[in-house]
């Protein structure tokens, strides 16, 4: 598929269905991601972001922003980014600070970045990360079934064998990558191939 082909699917990842999460994964998904919001953010629409990880790049806003013809400073003025790097850091902001900032800036967009790999800390027992995962997810749930468009974004690479997998994580917590895989609607798959990047886009639970 063209590159013109990949961004269209991932610019039909910023509306999922109504009360639905979207997903883009795989190596790369991140700068995929930000470039899409290039158009949505020069049509004048606020977007918050919640980066886990520190991967919030506002170089390709700007440049994909100013591909379109427009102005990277204008779009990045309407994007507002928190940052978490623990798992305990991505529950707060998600359940506590999210539904505020969408209030207080009119936002009907969200972005996640990074959330199953803020999971991956060893030192966090793995009962306790399966509680504050699932309290992340149930306020993403909450925000999406008020309206707002929720995309979640992680890299990784799905094996070519087992699409339900997202890539490398210690031990027991790749569950949490299987699991937004598999409740996206629609999901983005981004995975190394024989002649670049190949990707698949699912949509409607396929």
């Amino acid at each position: 598929m063209s590159s013109l082909d990949i961004e269209r699917a991932s610019s039909l990842c910023l509306s999922p269905p109504s009360g639905k999460m979207a997903g883009i994964f795989g190596e790369g998904a991140t700068g995929l991601a930000l470039r899409a919001l290039a158009g949505p953010l020069l049509r004048g629409e606020t977007v918050v972001a919640v980066d886990g990880g520190n991967r919030f790049d506002p170089y390709a806003i700007a440049r994909a922003a100013q591909a379109l013809g427009g102005s990277g400073k204008e779009a990045l003025s309407r994007i507002r980014v928190s940052r978490a790097f623990t798992c305990y850091q991505m529950e707060a902001l998600l359940a506590r600070k999210l539904p505020g900032a969408l209030e207080r800036f009119d936002a009907r967009l969200a972005l996640v970045l990074g959330l199953p790999e803020t999971f991956a800390d060893a030192d966090v027992p793995y009962a306790e990360a399966c509680r504050v995962f699932r309290n992340c997810l149930s306020a993403l749930r909450r925000v999406a079934f008020a309206g707002v468009r929720v995309v979640l974004v992680g890299r990784g690479e799905p094996p070519a064998r087992n699409h339900h997998s997202v890539g490398p994580v210690p031990g027991n917590r790749s569950g949490f990558f299987r699991h937004l895989v598999r409740t996206s609607d629609p999901v983005l798959l981004l995975r190394p191939g024989e002649d670049g990047r190949a990707w698949e886009l699912r949509q409607g639970g396929s």
